[in-house]
């Protein structure tokens, strides 16, 4: 009995010893969106697997509250090891110092798996401060029958775009030729930087300079308040993330929006096509995208620097990029993805050819939180008939100076 005894305790403080000498790495990830906690954790699980004594704690939370939980747990200098944030937050983290440059650890090999574009969403100040791990590009969907039963061309330019929507529209049988997003969100931001970026205007340039207030800003705010004119009722009161409702009805003739919201509308039977976005008179370039991105980024405050550099690269290794975007449905970010079978699909093409056209959604917006609503409060205010675009944007351009000091 004392032997069965000595046993039991040598075992249990064995055990014990294994547990306090594993290696907690602290993980913080989003859910919703397609995110889940089943993923991630398996993600992790498998890491575990392949580090004996490495312990991945993930803490999730939900995507309106990752980015007070991010500013809560630095300040209190309890951030994790590992943050998965909006690549459009590394400026002002940045500038914070809450999380490290990552130039020197990115390999040659590493930095030739994604288009040069993908790059630059994460990259301030000439240095890299983030890993890509999703990201998206927009083209216009479009119902086919509602195209065709209008005679309706697939439009090249802003003036054949607004010809399309002014032909579709007819509420009276509740048709209408475009929809819209005016709500207070971050997505309505980047409908309308969608039209801002195809018109070659900006919100701050390279030199951080704001140009929100330029001529060509003007008038994209300007169209997007015409387009208006032929879109949803209420728009104020939609975010790009419910159109999807309304145009899988077979009632929208076009909106901008992400493939698989296209996949849900032809799952409803509607005939859907794409083309990409046109340029606006004051562009160079015959089309136009906005490249959202998040990121991996490591926290300057952790203690396990070449542990988060591990993880870091396990997520966001080819494998893993490639099954993460595969069953999320995002554009892949890294070159050989678009090898793959499944982005042969037809339904796939418009959305990658779309990435050579690109602008990265926040390049050089230090405070992106502050710009976000200064920039809903124009949109808003045009939208609703408070002002003019000019005046809108100009009062914005004083705010936004003032949160790029």
């Amino acid at each position: 009995m004392r032997k069965l005894l000595c046993v039991v305790t040598v075992m249990a403080v064995f055990l014990m010893g294994v547990a306090m000498a594993e290696e907690v790495l602290k993980v913080l990830m989003p859910i919703g969106g397609g995110y889940t906690i089943e993923d991630q954790e398996a993600i992790a699980r498998e890491f575990e697997k392949d580090n004996p004594g490495v312990k991945i704690e993930m803490e999730f939370v939900g995507w309106a509250e990752l980015w007070n939980k991010i500013i809560t747990s630095i300040g209190a200098g309890a951030a994790p090891d590992v943050m998965y944030i909006a690549s459009r937050w590394i400026p002002v983290l940045a500038d914070m110092g809450a999380i490290i440059p990552l130039d020197e650890y990115i390999t040659p090999e590493k930095r030739e798996l994604y288009y040069d574009m993908v790059w630059d969403t994460v990259t301030y100040n000439g240095h890299v401060y983030g890993v890509v791990r999703a990201m998206s590009t927009k083209v216009f969907i479009y119902n086919k029958k509602l195209f065709e039963e209008n005679g309706v061309k697939i439009p090249t330019t802003w003036d054949e775009l607004l010809e399309a929507a002014k032909k579709i529209h007819n509420p009276t049988k509740g048709i209408y030729g475009i929809a819209m997003a005016g709500k207070r969100f971050v997505s309505t931001v980047t409908q309308f930087l969608q039209y801002l970026y195809a018109n070659d205007g900006r919100i701050v340039d390279e030199k951080g300079n704001v140009v929100i207030d330029k001529p060509n800003a003007v008038r994209a705010l300007e169209f997007y308040k015409e387009l208006s004119s032929y879109a949803q009722p209420g728009i104020i009161e939609w975010t790009r993330e419910d159109l999807i409702k309304l145009f899988e009805t077979g009632k929208v003739g076009m909106y901008i929006d992400h493939v698989h919201n296209a996949l849900k509308a032809i799952e409803k039977g509607v005939d859907v096509g794409f083309f990409l976005i046109p340029g606006g008179p004051d562009s160079v370039k015959r089309y136009s995208t906005v490249i959202v991105t998040d990121c991996i980024a490591i926290s300057s405050q952790t203690k396990k620097k070449d542990l988060a550099l591990k993880f870091m690269n396990y997520m966001t290794s080819f494998e893993k990029q490639a099954e993460w975007d595969l069953k999320l449905g995002f554009v892949p970010p890294m070159v050989k993805e678009k090898d793959l079978p499944e982005f042969q699909k037809w339904y796939w093409k418009p959305y990658i050819e779309a990435i050579k056209y690109g602008y990265p959604q926040s390049a050089g917006v230090k405070d992106w939180e502050g710009t976000q609503e200064v920039l809903l409060d124009a949109i808003q205010s045009v939208l609703l008939g408070q002002g003019d675009a000019k005046t809108a944007l100009s009062q914005a351009a004083r705010i936004i100076k003032i949160l790029q000091k």
